[in-house]
């Protein structure tokens, strides 16, 4: 990929006659995504703007932001900015610095977005054991995840279970709570119905997830206060693979009458 660079323009204003440089907003629309660069500000030494991606795919988005760059008078300048899951059909802004120390202002600049993927889903499920209750232990493990059972409300017609999962391996993992079942004594399986919520877990994080159940059908039964139950993980996590997208190319044009003005 080749960058437009832009030298010193002498026809115009110089301007480090201004204590702040301001520039258009930018919105471009990919594939995969959507983006908008907003309140683009050339401070003294840095350069600081908002930064949105809207994810148009049916998978989770990975944003690196610490790999995109800006490219100020052929000078390329790594950003700074955190790692960001984006979920299906959501988007997520950030705000991204650039140290411009050592490069003086330019009216027009590139924005180099880089560092965005597309995690793609594994088809099978991981296998994972059913988790009893009465608990005859708190935790249970699948890979590299462990998971710590707690259950702060259990009665006879409702129950909430809390799951914290950590996971210490290298791959991301996709949850999907709603499926989580419990199965009773009548050998139906009930799923949680409080949450609808897809759920990514990077690498080295930790995550909760939280399931309730209301009335069971079946009376004394399926009393979830007296009755032993267990915990089914069937279809509830994938691990995933990471396709990076191609890095794209935005032109930050010189806001000439925002910058006068203020």
């Amino acid at each position: 990929m080749s960058f437009l660079t832009f030298g010193q323009d002498s026809k115009n204003k110089d301007l480090s006659n201004f204590e702040k440089v301001y520039y258009h907003d930018k919105t471009i629309s990919y594939e995969d995504y959507d983006v908008l660069l907003k309140n683009i500000i050339d401070y003294k030494d840095e350069l600081k703007f908002a930064l949105k991606v809207t994810n148009k795919t049916n998978s989770f988005l990975v944003f690196d932001s610490k790999e995109s760059k800006v490219v100020i008078n052929e000078n390329t300048i790594s950003a700074t900015g955190k790692l960001k899951l984006i979920p299906i059909s959501k988007s997520r802004t950030q705000t991204i610095s650039i140290d411009r120390s050592k490069v003086t202002k330019q009216k027009n600049f590139e924005f180099l977005l880089d560092g965005l993927s597309v995690l793609k889903e594994n088809s099978t499920f991981l296998e994972v054991e059913d988790f009893k209750i009465p608990m005859s232990k708190k935790d249970f493990n699948f890979g590299d995840v462990t998971c710590v059972v707690s259950i702060p409300v259990r009665k006879s017609q409702k129950m909430t279970i809390k799951i914290e999962m950590n996971n210490n391996g290298k791959d991301y993992i996709i949850v999907r709570p709603f499926r989580v079942g419990l199965k009773m004594p009548d050998d139906n399986i009930y799923t949680s119905k409080n949450t609808k919520e897809i759920i990514a877990l990077a690498p080295q994080t930790k995550k909760s997830i939280t399931l309730k159940w209301e009335r069971m059908p079946g009376g004394n039964a399926n009393d979830m206060q007296k009755v032993p139950m267990s915990i089914i993980f069937k279809e509830v996590f994938f691990t995933a693979n990471i396709i990076n997208l191609d890095p794209e190319t935005i032109e930050i044009i010189w806001d000439e009458e925002l910058t006068t003005k203020k």
